[in-house]
């Protein structure tokens, strides 16, 4: 097994790197919010765009990739529990107060299920690389 002595990052490094990666991807795409027509593609999009890329940072196999969107879902609670929060305490037109709540609220599932998926299919491109690659025995990396 990769060891710190050896030289070689330990097994749960690559976990957080692909962790942290996708929590970048989604907020990059909710900076994203203001610009018109584009946040219709970007928001929706960017979990899964953040599983796909990520999945393939923490090298998530068949194993971990529920933990991999977990873990993902879990870091993203903290923007949405502040969505939240300011949903309670700004005094803004009650339509915009519960869209907020909605929104923070909604956030964690959605992120967790969209996040999956990517990394899912993320991993089932990687693994029919590594078949197609000649002496490919379709062992992940």
């Amino acid at each position: 097994m990769n060891t710190e002595a050896e030289g070689k990052p330990a097994p749960e490094r690559p976990m957080l790197t692909g962790v942290l990666v996708a929590a970048g991807i989604i907020l990059g795409s909710l900076a994203t919010i203001a610009i018109p027509i584009v946040h219709f593609i970007s928001v929706p999009s960017g979990p899964f765009i953040a599983g796909l890329i990520g999945g393939g940072v923490a090298k998530a196999d068949e194993g971990r990739i529920i933990t991999f969107g977990l873990y993902v879902a879990l870091l993203m609670a903290v923007p949405s529990g502040l969505l939240v929060l300011l949903g309670f305490l700004l005094d803004v037109d009650s339509t915009i107060q519960w869209l907020l709540i909605i929104v923070g609220f909604a956030i964690v599932p959605y992120t967790w299920w969209a996040v999956t998926v990517g990394a899912l299919i993320g991993y089932l491109m990687r693994r029919n690389e590594a078949k197609q690659r000649p002496g490919g025995d379709g062992a992940s990396r």
